[in-house]
């Protein structure tokens, strides 16, 4: 948490944060490539993605000491994923999202490994930049649908717009919502009994 005596980031407050965005984001890119082999699993994504990535941003979490290392890793992750092709709209909730989460989990007092409502709340705020990934399939359906018909067989294409009626669109939300508390909880699990004695 916040150091009582000092509201600067630190270089070891960078580093830490770069290394931690990259693990970020190595497992959210491959864990988010899974989409690509049934239409089921792109359907999925948006609830087992912020699930594992949250093994990932608990453990980042015992080394959050300032405000501003939330916002960089959230601002990170979504230029990276803009930049690997998806749409622009992941990196605005970025920016919009991740000084919120950051600002919620920095205003607690108290050891962030014990304080799982906060963790929780943090990581479902910084979690739904995501759904800023599957926009292009709901709100531009048709060119979206169009592109991917140009990868894709065309039971591949119909099956995945069969099982993504607008409504879904919703529906993602709360499963990014529903993973993302269900990886604070595995994080936590695995904090507990492979990293609490040696994280400071």
């Amino acid at each position: 948490m916040a150091d009582a005596n000092s509201n600067k980031l630190t270089t070891r407050d960078l580093i830490t944060t770069g290394v931690f965005t990259a693990l970020y984001f190595v497992v959210l890119a491959v864990f988010g490539q899974l989409g690509a082999l049934i239409p089921i699993l792109q359907v999925l994504g948006p609830f087992y993605i912020p699930l594992i990535c949250g093994i990932v941003f608990v453990l980042f979490t015992t080394r959050v000491h300032h405000f501003g290392m939330i916002t960089i890793m959230g601002i990170l992750v979504g230029l990276l994923v803009v930049v690997t092709g998806q749409s622009w709209v992941v990196a605005v909730l970025a920016v919009v999202l991740s000084p919120i989460a950051d600002w919620l989990f920095n205003r607690a007092s108290g050891d962030a490994p014990a304080k799982i409502g906060t963790t929780v709340v943090t990581y479902v705020i910084f979690s739904e930049m995501l759904i800023g990934m599957v926009v292009p399939l709901f709100f531009q359906r048709e060119a979206f649908f169009e592109r991917l018909a140009s990868r894709k067989a065309a039971d591949w294409v119909s099956s995945l717009e069969a099982m993504t009626p607008p409504w879904m669109f919703v529906v993602m939300i709360v499963m990014i919502a529903v993973g993302a508390f269900l990886g604070v909880l595995l994080g936590r699990a695995i904090f507990r009994k492979h990293f609490a004695q040696v994280a400071r």
